[in-house]
């Protein structure tokens, strides 16, 4: 599924992942596998299927709502690292509103109390959409202005967890993930809808695609992630913006996507096709200067490689694949 190259500096550490069995989840674990992590994920249904590897991770059944589950998978884990990236609202499906604030404000809380008796460092996962309606390539010092309930939920459990990282001393950092894309990714998301849609030798409706946006491949991010877990911080409660630092617009992205297929697949993309949405988001770009100062982060895969990679998977797996069941 991916081509990482794990950091080095994980073998025999035990770490603990909430939301492995997401996009970004997945990938991580197996970044952290990879390189001798003792990998320990939270789930809350035993039974639903994953991605993931029949064998290697430790699972926990526990619930960000449910602090006594958390404490026993802290406890039996002793993680030295927790990664978390459990989130509601993040596709489309997700639309309770006391849902999206429970989890990722309450069940934030909820981690962070659990892990009163650990000495745990907490790799904790913000939204670029934290930053709302700015323009040009934002660094961490903008404030932010979210525009709808999800990022600011995301907001609220950064200022959150920062703030009590400073208070207590423990080590917290956040990641704010730019464009995250990949093989398995969220069907519902912009590039998975255009490359099935494309490789299933349909046309694709776009709007003009003018939007301009920061994509990074989640080999990049997941690099980032794992460097964030180890790099000494230069202040508790740091955060960092996480893409490739280069701008494009959403029509390149889908233009990348056709090539990459080949065929006539670019004549079927529809540009135009789709009215711009009310509120559109124009810009929504980052500068990555401070993670690639700070941790060292690097982005390794362009965009037409990176898309490649993407459409090859699922020319070969996609849909298809079968999935191992948690356990």
């Amino acid at each position: 599924m991916t081509g990482f190259v794990a950091e080095p500096g994980y073998a025999g550490r035990p770490v603990l992942i909430t939301g492995a069995t997401g996009f970004l989840g997945t990938h991580l674990s197996r970044a952290l596998l990879s390189g001798g992590a003792q990998v320990h994920a939270i789930r809350r249904d035993s039974t639903r299927a994953t991605r993931l590897p029949a064998e290697g991770i430790r699972w926990h059944t526990a619930d960000l709502l449910d602090i006594l589950s958390l404490r026993t998978a802290i406890d039996e884990a002793s993680p030295e690292i927790v990664f978390h990236l459990a989130a509601y609202g993040t596709t489309f499906a997700q639309r309770d509103r006391d849902e999206t604030f429970r989890v990722n404000v309450e069940g934030s809380l909820n981690l962070w109390t659990a892990m009163e008796n650990a000495s745990s460092r907490l790799v904790h996962t913000g939204s670029c959409g934290e930053y709302g309606r700015k323009r040009g390539q934002v660094g961490e010092d903008i404030a932010c202005e979210p525009t709808w309930l999800y990022p600011a939920t995301k907001n609220a459990s950064v200022v959150m967890l920062s703030t009590l990282a400073r208070e207590s001393g423990r080590e917290v950092v956040t990641l704010r993930p730019f464009g995250p894309y990949g093989a398995a990714d969220d069907p519902g998301r912009v590039l998975p809808q255009v490359i099935r849609t494309l490789l299933a030798g349909k046309e694709m409706k776009a709007t003009a695609g003018e939007q301009l946006r920061d994509y990074a491949h989640v080999d990049d991010h997941v690099q980032a992630f794992m460097l964030a877990g180890l790099a000494p911080l230069r202040a508790n409660g740091v955060i960092y913006n996480i893409g490739s630092g280069e701008i494009i617009t959403l029509r390149t992205l889908v233009e990348t996507a056709a090539q990459a297929i080949g065929g006539d697949a670019l004549k079927r993309v529809r540009f135009g096709a789709l009215p711009y949405r009310d509120g559109e988001v124009w810009e929504m770009c980052c500068d990555t200067g401070a993670a690639r100062t700070d941790l060292g982060y690097e982005p390794r895969v362009g965009l037409a490689d990176g898309i490649a990679r993407t459409v090859d998977w699922y020319r070969t797996a996609g849909e298809s694949r079968p999935r191992n069941q948690e356990h």
